[in-house]
């Protein structure tokens, strides 16, 4: 098939800027900022592919807030959303901020105030200057929606991702099936401002207690969502006991946990259960490090979060589809998707 050629002309329209800045972006010269020149390469985007934008005076502007140095998943992401904005309908920007700082979200939150930003999605920290920032985004009638890790705000125009709770409880069934004696297990999360984590934990312990006595204890080991930070945490948790029989990693940092492992020698030894594919991840899974990856596919959230944003704008009813827990292993990788 053979794209249509895309003039300045069309492309400053559907991007609404001018054609001056067409003409920067397309020749890779300065003084252009990073969103804008998002905006201009997915109008370019949208136009070649024949795409077919909403009748409408310009395109939905969408900005989406996602965590720094949060790992390929993130990355992956990002990349997603950018895809969903050459579509026409919408143009995506998308805005890494600092990770673990929710004063940092809140401020770029409420910056998105009188910059033509229609409406926003973000990975939500549960910190009250994040919920502050929801609700005057709220009054000043710009949407936001959570995406990945909800939080409880009367405001948010929704959220988008797992069941959190399930993924924990299904965690847990595993951890349960697979350990083969009694021992205890390490739960490795970020803290308390991811209410995602926090959601997971929850259903990995009730799964155990509910099913599992010969666990006899489940510790719990916060190291802020930082590759260096488990593997230094896990260390000193396999040096000084000798009882683990099992990790689960609510969150990233997950290459610290199969080092901390392989050092140990333990790496055959212990069940180790954590979050999302990626292409890191997958190594470890074929060498038996981890046993499992519990994943979410990020095509899918970043469709539904632009397409339940647009309809929001648009008045339109609209009901995300349930985003599955997917249990994937060594055996089962084939055909399986990153992010």
């Amino acid at each position: 098939m053979i794209k249509q050629r895309a003039t300045v002309a069309q492309i400053a329209k559907l991007a609404g800027v001018g054609t001056a800045t067409v003409d920067r972006v397309l020749h890779g010269r300065a003084h252009v900022g990073a969103a804008t020149r998002q905006r201009v390469l997915q109008a370019k985007e949208a136009i070649e592919a024949g795409a077919t934008p909403a009748e409408r005076p310009r395109p939905w502007r969408l900005r989406v807030f996602l965590p720094e140095d949060a790992g390929p998943s993130t990355e992956f992401l990002g990349m997603c959303f950018q895809e969903f904005g050459g579509r026409g309908n919408a143009t995506i920007e998308c805005v890494f901020t600092k990770k673990m700082e929710p004063g940092i979200l809140a401020r770029k939150l409420l910056a998105t105030s009188g910059q033509g930003v229609d409406a926003v999605a973000f990975q939500a920290l549960d910190d009250p200057r994040v919920h502050d920032a929801v609700h005057e985004l709220d009054r000043l009638n710009i949407p936001a929606l959570a995406i990945l890790s909800p939080i409880e705000h009367p405001a948010l125009a929704g959220f988008i991702g797992l069941n959190n709770r399930a993924a924990g409880r299904t965690g847990g069934y595993l951890m349960g099936r697979l350990t083969r004696r009694p021992g205890a297990v390490v739960v490795v999360t970020s803290g308390q401002l991811y209410r995602s984590h926090e959601d997971r934990e929850m259903g990995f312990r009730v799964a155990l207690r509910q099913d599992f006595p010969h666990v006899r204890e489940v510790l719990t080991c916060n190291a802020h969502d930082d590759g260096e930070g488990n593997y230094q945490a896990i260390s000193r948790i396999l040096s000084d006991r000798d009882d683990v029989v099992g990790i689960y990693s609510v969150g990233g940092g997950n290459l610290g946990i199969a080092r901390a492992l392989g050092e140990a020698g333990r790496e055959k030894e212990i069940v180790f259960i954590c979050h999302n594919l990626t292409p890191r991840t997958q190594g470890f899974l074929m060498d038996g490090t981890i046993d499992i990856v519990l994943h979410v596919n990020m095509r899918l959230v970043a469709e539904e979060a632009v397409e339940a944003l647009c309809a929001h704008l648009e008045r339109r009813s609209f009901k995300p589809r349930a985003l599955l827990t997917g249990v994937i292993t060594r055996e089962n990788i084939v055909g399986a998707t990153f992010g």
